[in-house]
């Protein structure tokens, strides 16, 4: 990469990292955001007017900066323009005729404003996806990652840590890892995460990984019932938007077989389920299951 591509690399990064600073009901003072970014004042100044270019507003309380945080009444679905809006808007005002000075403002400030918070939200997103992404890959791996420049609210510090991830949170907001510094299960929030970078060594401390209890199908408890279950596709697609922490269990082959393979703590949450779709599942695996499905099949009065 050219010495001018890693340059703007470097900017974009400081970008997201000083985001990540300027989130929370705190905020910072200008000599610690240039201390934790490793830039001088001048620069933080020059980062705070492009941050309220992409729509973002800076708030200062107690020589402090933070972001602030929109109410609901004012997300970026009511005080953006869709494509659709945009375009209509432009052909009403282009039809004012040219040389009309207010006209061509209003042109100009239309798709600054369009343009710019488009790339922004697209920009936003392919970070997001890249580092879930990279994080995915070293749970399929079972490979080391380094978060660098990971953003700790509790110490108010910025720094690297290396982890063997373990999972992801429902939400994909968060991640389950052994801290390998710590000896410890943590759970680190993405969006902190200055950058995800995959190492080359493998899990070193799996029989020390652990999840908390997930509520699958409604319960928790450590999972003692082993079942395999075969879905349909409406099946398949009732489970992992009803249930979405059975996601990590399920399983697709061939594009359209669909199967849930897991321990469960409980059966009637899963059986429910079961039973309330009736021919979309098949038990392939799970003596105990069987036989209390055919229970509460011989309970009902019909």
């Amino acid at each position: 990469m050219a010495t001018s591509g890693k340059v703007e690399q470097q900017k974009i990064l400081r970008v997201f990292k000083l985001i990540n600073l300027l989130q929370g009901t705190i905020g910072k003072p200008v000599h610690r955001l240039a201390e934790l970014l490793e830039t001088d004042e001048r620069t933080i100044y020059r980062y705070f007017k492009l941050l309220e270019a992409l729509g973002f507003v800076v708030v200062k309380e107690f020589s402090k900066y933070k972001l602030q945080e929109r109410p609901e009444y004012l997300t970026s679905a009511s005080t953006t323009f869709s494509v659709e809006e945009n375009q209509w808007l432009k052909s009403m005002i282009e039809s004012q005729g040219k040389g009309n000075l207010l006209r061509d403002s209003l042109l100009q400030k239309l798709q600054l404003t369009t343009e710019v918070k488009l790339g922004s939200e697209q920009l936003f997103k392919a970070n997001w996806g890249r580092v879930v992404d990279v994080i995915a890959h070293g749970i399929a791996q079972k490979k080391q990652l380094w978060l660098k420049d990971y953003y700790s609210m509790k110490s108010d510090t910025v720094s690297d840590r290396l982890v063997e991830p373990v999972g992801f949170t429902s939400d994909y907001e968060h991640i389950h890892a052994f801290e390998i510094e710590s000896n410890s299960m943590k759970m680190f929030k993405i969006e902190r995460i200055g950058e995800v970078v995959l190492s080359s060594e493998g899990w070193k401390l799996e029989e020390l990984h652990e999840l908390p209890e997930q509520a699958l199908f409604g319960f928790t408890g450590k999972g003692k019932f082993s079942v395999k279950l075969k879905l349909s596709k409406k099946a398949y697609q009732l489970m992992v938007e009803e249930h979405p922490n059975a996601r990590p269990f399920i399983t697709i082959k061939n594009r359209n077989q669909y199967f849930f393979e897991g321990k469960v703590a409980h059966l009637p949450g899963l059986a429910r389920f079961i039973l309330g779709l009736p021919g979309e599942i098949k038990v392939e695996e799970g003596e105990e299951l069987k036989v209390y499905l055919k229970e509460q099949l011989d309970k009902a009065n019909f």
